[in-house]
């Protein structure tokens, strides 16, 4: 038996908050590289140069995984008001609340 659209909506908003928070550690994780890759005298200027530049990617995606994880509840929540079939909503609310943490 396949997922219900309801299932399929919830667990697609689960998967980008999960996704934020791991963009988010990785963004932790690459400052504190550059941060004691700059305060190394002995660093790679080029080695450092790389690392920065993965820094600045990576803070790029927290906005855009915003976007989506915007877009995914906002059709999750209109879902839900119109949504009269059997299936519980707790998850789908749950997911609600956790994506409206994020902002």
């Amino acid at each position: 038996m396949s997922p219900s659209t309801l299932k399929i909506k919830q667990m697609a908003l689960a998967r980008l908050i999960k996704e934020e928070k791991l963009y988010k550690q990785e963004l932790e994780e690459q400052q504190a590289l550059v941060s004691q890759l700059k305060n190394d005298a002995n660093a790679d200027k080029y080695s450092l140069k790389t690392q920065i530049q993965i820094l600045e990617e990576s803070e790029k995606m927290i906005p855009a995984i915003h976007l989506k994880v915007k877009d995914h509840l906002n059709d999750l929540k209109a879902f839900l008001e119109k949504y009269d079939g059997t299936e519980p909503t707790e998850e789908a609310k749950k997911a609600i609340e956790d994506a409206e943490k994020l902002f």
